[in-house]
């Protein structure tokens, strides 16, 4: 998919029709489009969602107001208004144009919209055709799962990796490896079938086939109430959270609360830090028992085996002998090794016969040697894992004392800012506290039905080993044992294939942003993709979790971004091998991207400025002045193919007007008019 161009027009903040050429070169993969606050840079972004898939980003305030205010309030009441957006795009060959429109008569002051109307052509070798289903066709081509990956506003991009995003993320993976199909098996069709199947075997009449299917219908019934219980109580956790985080950041702004709330958030922070600590030591722990926890049932046995091998060394019963063949070679001869005759029935002939005995058992001596110092090792290795279990379960009880001082010092501190008198204060930590709590018993809640689930699927697996082992009489009974047993076996393939694929694309994924962060990131710090798809920062490799700054956030988002689109580029050439035979989606995808370096610290915007053209074979950038200056500046615009200013227009009268330097020279910025407005100019390379 590579971007042609988007054509605004009446859009939110843009009066009239506005183009934007987005063709870059190989060599200069980047756009660069500069705007201050509040001159569109957002719009734009949104612009291209909404022509995709008749969607804003959750930041975009008033999403009803998709016409132009001007253009609205201006319109007399009967008069006919539109905003539209267009946009223009390649893909495998093809050209593509997706013009979303809204037309409505304005017949009151608010705007109150009809559903805006799509339309998708498609050329190829010169002939253009309208798509009858234009919304599928694009999905085919971006899905929208997918959508968060390539056109987001940077300062918000943490926000992916946690909570809920998290699930969307790993949503979104599986979109992109193309396994819907295998899904929707596994959620929709494949338990339907079961279910029909099951009901047919309820009406053959009696039988140990019919109990059996109605006690896995009643088992199904059960998991599918449980499972919308789970999300419930997820959808309850996260908007509890949100209350949380809200009341948090009231408390923050309030001038009395402030300094308590800080030090509370210091200690959210510490005590996410000691049960992260707490979680690691927990897996050392169930590391160290499940792959040497043996070692601590051997005590006794490794002290008897050494005791054995010591007496029978003491008791020359293990003697180191000479070789068998080299007696029996001087019996035969006749002759001892010193010349002497050895006839048959001498002494000495007895001699060498019984010395045969004992011969040979330099091997014996040898392993029982090796299984002495083995035994004697063993005991080493049980005083070394009962070292570090009981060191693990000191560090576990520090890390859980500390997490009591917390809670505790916590405790101090809802009790003073219940105390402090003011009475917005009091309410707000009232809230607080009462969601928190909410909080907590909805994640109690949601453990138990996770719990329930397990349990509900180990009968229902049980169920189905009796279904198959059941005994019937007549023909259809086993014709249609066979069919549901089939069905099972079909349902547990597919989550098995789609729990290694999505095991396998996770690694893969793991490794490009470690490519991709180490790139960019100062500090040694390592990234990790969870297998619940969070994106975890740790301090070192094998480290607890690093407390990470707001711009290292956004480091994680850009790494994350740009393993994606090397992915996606990666799978789509596969599938370009193979002739399209693979499941996968992929894709070459444009990156458009909001505040690239908004929350950045200095020292990382350099260092971004230069990975960001190689995220992708193109990337539209929306930035402000402040976020592009000096060497941040010379790296974007080396990458640069177009540049555009959104030129401010105000009607302040004592408003200063303002350029920006572009390639060394002056360019309007900010400047005065009859209304306010915003006007897209692109600026010479």
């Amino acid at each position: 998919m590579k971007l042609l161009k988007l054509t605004v027009d009446n859009f939110r903040v843009f009066q009239g029709r506005h183009v934007l050429k987005l063709d870059v070169t190989e060599d200069k993969p980047a756009v660069l489009i500069f705007g201050m606050n509040g001159a569109g840079k957002t719009t734009l972004l949104n612009a291209f969602t909404w022509a995709l898939y008749g969607t804003f980003t959750n930041d975009v305030e008033h999403q009803e107001r998709v016409i132009n205010d001007r253009v609205w309030q201006e319109a007399s009441f009967g008069t006919p208004v539109h905003a539209a957006v267009k946009l223009e795009f390649e893909h495998e060959g093809a050209l593509f144009a997706v013009l979303r429109e809204v037309r409505a008569t304005k017949d009151t002051e608010a705007q109150s919209l009809p559903a805006p109307q799509l339309v998708v052509t498609e050329t190829r070798r010169g002939e253009s055709d309208t798509v009858t289903n234009g919304q599928d066709r694009i999905e085919k081509i971006l899905p929208e799962g997918l959508r968060r990956f390539f056109f987001f506003n940077g300062e918000r991009m943490e926000r992916m990796f946690t909570g809920d995003g998290s699930g969307e993320v790993q949503s979104a993976i599986k979109t992109l490896m193309g396994l819907e199909m295998i899904e929707r098996a596994i959620g929709d069709h494949l338990p339907s079938a079961s279910r029909k199947l099951t009901t047919v075997a309820k009406k053959l009449g009696g039988g140990r086939l019919q109990a059996l299917a109605e006690a896995q219908e009643e088992l199904e019934r059960q998991k599918a109430t449980a499972r919308e219980r789970l999300l419930k109580l997820s959808a309850d956790i996260s908007s509890y959270q949100s209350e949380v985080e809200a009341t948090n950041k009231a408390l923050l702004d309030n001038r009395e609360a402030a300094p308590l709330q800080r030090r509370r958030a210091r200690l959210a922070k510490d005590r996410e830090q000691e049960r992260l600590r707490c979680l690691e030591l927990q897996e050392r722990q169930r590391t160290a028992l499940a792959e040497r926890g043996f070692i601590a049932f051997t005590a006794g046995i490794d002290q008897t085996v050494i005791d054995l091998a010591e007496g029978m060394r003491r008791r020359q019963e293990l003697p180191a002998g000479i070789q068998r063949d080299y007696i029996n070679g001087l019996l035969d001869d006749g002759y001892c090794m010193c010349g002497a005759a050895v006839p048959p029935g001498s002494p000495a002939h007895a001699a060498l016969t019984e010395r045969l005995d004992n011969a040979g058992l330099a091997d014996v001596q040898a392993r029982w040697m090796n299984l002495r110092g083995n035994a004697a090792r063993l005991i080493d290795t049980r005083n070394a894992l009962l070292g570090e279990l009981r060191g693990i379960s000191t560090d576990l009880q520090t890390a859980g004392a500390k997490i009591d001082e917390i809670d505790a010092e916590e405790s101090d501190i809802a009790r003073q800012l219940k105390g402090v008198d003011v009475i917005d204060v009091q309410k707000l930590e009232d809230r607080r506290t009462e969601f928190d709590e909410k909080r907590i018993e909805a994640l109690g809640a949601h453990r138990d039905a996770e719990k329930d689930i397990e349990r509900l699927e180990e009968d229902l697996t049980r169920s189905r080993r009796q279904i198959r082992a059941a005994k019937v009489e007549d023909d259809e009974a086993r014709r249609l044992q066979r069919q549901m047993a089939l069905v099972d076996e079909v349902l547990e393939a597919f989550r098995r294939i789609l729990e290694v694929r999505t095991a396998e694309v996770r690694q893969e994924l793991d490794t490009k942003v470690k490519n991709v962060f180490s790139r960019i990131c100062i500090k040694p710090f390592t990234p990790q993709l969870t297998p619940g798809f969070e994106l975890k920062l740790h301090a070192n490799a094998a480290g607890p979790a690093a407390i990470r700054s707001t711009g290292e956030n956004q480091i994680l988002g850009l790494s994350f971004v740009g393993a994606v689109s090397e992915m996606a580029k990666e799978i789509h050439e596969r599938k370009q091998k193979t002739d399209g035979g693979s499941l996968d989606a992929g894709g070459v995808y444009p990156v458009v991207m909001d505040a690239p370096f908004g929350n950045l610290d200095i020292e990382y915007q350099d260092q971004v400025a230069e990975s960001l053209p190689q995220l992708t074979s193109q990337i539209v950038t929306l930035l402000s002045q402040s976020q592009a200056r000096g060497q941040v500046l010379q790296h974007l615009q080396s990458a640069a193919s177009r540049i555009y200013v959104l030129r401010s227009v105000t009607s302040k009268e004592d408003a200063k007007e303002q350029t920006i330097t572009i390639n060394n020279r002056a360019v309007p910025y900010v400047t005065r008019g009859d209304f306010e407005h915003t006007i897209l100019e692109e600026v010479t390379v």
